[in-house]
């Protein structure tokens, strides 16, 4: 797409998560906006949104691994499917009946000593927590109704088995971001704010369940009370609710410019800059009158919309060749390809990619095959030392470089900022003086 030039994405740097406007400048919201309302003349006189290269196929991926993902899970595991539905639809109806009536396995049978957690005790909180949520949609100036969380709730309840079968069985996790965003686009038209709210409790909502699933997995094969674990995650979650909430008002308030894309120290994160990306597009245009992308302009890429479709076909000869052809594709796992392409290209290059592949394949492949007793005994361990290195290592560079910023020059934060790609000026083609790329004027009405 990059060197063919498809829809101008050559005059774009094409590993990026920014929008720009016809000029190959970062789209100025404000120049479109009247109190926080889209103003479709100001429009006009200005700039239709363009991506690049590489936000074309993430966006494009992520529309078909949604479709592609639901289809195939149900295809593949409907036994598990149906038998988690009517396991729930049996415990409303007698709930006096154990969950683990079903299963006779050891645990099981060990954790029916314990008196369970009922299901509508579940139910109850998640009641609360929507009612909690449309009122702070309310009465706080979301400027978003109420039903979009409700919207939002039916359609993660919709998708939440097949989304936990396929994180269970391959640990690749599908989140809710871009098909909330489309959600709210389509719902409240001309409001960018809206898709926002609905990103993220669509998020969180899918999110939250992956953890809660997790939780009682690891409850469960420990032998630990369902009660006691279902305490502890109330708790735990009222606590979070106040640290979190305490500790986005300190970032926001104490320190300045936390929100800028250019802050004092450089420090950079490409994947929360994606959600940026949704709100410029969301605030600055009028596709939020169709359903076809919370990304993207039906007039401008008017074949991205038909991702969905094909994901949904696809997912029936990747069935049947994995059926049919077990032995010869069991390595291969067609969602974890489709959701590769949403790894890299709009995020990070390969750059950022080709080092962890290295040493992942060194360890879980060489050592693996060659010193078993050492990799069982020392990988993850080593892994999980790795990552507390760089918590403990973030603490230590936010207390001391960070809290009050200090200008501190070295190699290591001027590299990533040096060359064309530092600059943003990565592109095939350059934009004549005086002239601009895409649409002509007056043609995107």
């Amino acid at each position: 797409m990059y060197y063919t030039n498809y829809k101008y994405s050559a005059y774009m740097p094409p590993n990026t998560s920014n929008v720009y406007d016809r000029f190959g400048k970062d789209y100025n919201i404000s120049k479109v906006l009247v109190d926080g309302k889209f103003n479709e003349e100001l429009y006009r006189a200005y700039s239709p949104p363009y991506i690049s290269a590489g936000q074309l196929m993430y966006q494009s991926a992520s529309y078909a691994v949604y479709t592609f993902g639901f289809v195939y899970v149900f295809l593949t595991e409907w036994r598990t499917a149906k038998e988690a539905l009517m396991g729930f639809y049996k415990s409303l109806k007698n709930r006096k009946e154990s969950n683990y009536e079903r299963y006779k396995d050891p645990i099981s049978v060990m954790m029916r000593e314990y008196k369970e957690v009922p299901d509508w005790w579940f139910l109850i909180i998640l009641a609360i927590s929507v009612i909690v949520g449309c009122l702070a949609m309310k009465y706080y100036p979301t400027t978003t109704e109420p039903w979009v969380i409700v919207v939002a709730t039916l359609v993660a309840v919709g998708l939440i088995i097949p989304f936990m079968v396929l994180y269970s069985s391959t640990g690749f996790f599908l989140s809710m971001n871009n098909l909330s965003t489309i959600l709210g686009g389509y719902m409240v038209p001309g409001n960018g704010i809206a898709p926002i709210f609905t990103r993220i409790f669509g998020y969180s909502l899918v999110q939250q369940g992956e953890t809660f699933v997790g939780d009682q997995k690891l409850a469960h094969y420990a032998k630990i009370a369902p009660r006691a674990v279902f305490r502890a995650q109330v708790i735990a979650s009222i606590v979070q609710i106040f640290v979190t909430s305490s500790a986005m008002q300190y970032l926001v308030k104490g320190l300045p410019g936390v929100a800028n894309l250019q802050r004092a120290m450089g420090e950079n994160c490409p994947s929360r800059e994606t959600l940026n990306t949704f709100m410029r597009y969301a605030s600055a245009t009028t596709f939020l009158r169709s359903c076809s992308a919370a990304a993207t302009l039906d007039f401008l890429y008017p074949t991205m919309k038909y991702a969905f479709l094909i994901g949904a076909i696809l997912a029936f000869p990747c069935f049947a060749i994995r059926k049919y052809f077990p032995n010869q594709f069991r390595y291969f796992h067609p969602v974890l390809f489709l959701g590769g392409f949403q790894r890299w290209g709009a995020q990070y290059n390969l750059a950022y990619y080709t080092p962890g592949f290295y040493v992942s394949a060194f360890f879980m492949y060489y050592v693996r095959r060659r010193y078993l007793a050492w990799w069982a005994k020392y990988n993850y361990i080593l892994a999980c030392a790795l990552i507390a290195g760089v918590a403990f290592g973030g603490i230590l560079i936010f207390l001391a470089l960070q809290y009050q910023p200090k200008k501190l020059v070295w190699w290591g934060n001027t590299v990533s900022r040096a060359g064309i790609d530092g600059a943003g000026t990565a592109t095939l083609k350059a934009i004549p003086a005086g002239e601009y790329f895409g649409l002509r004027e007056g043609s995107w009405e």
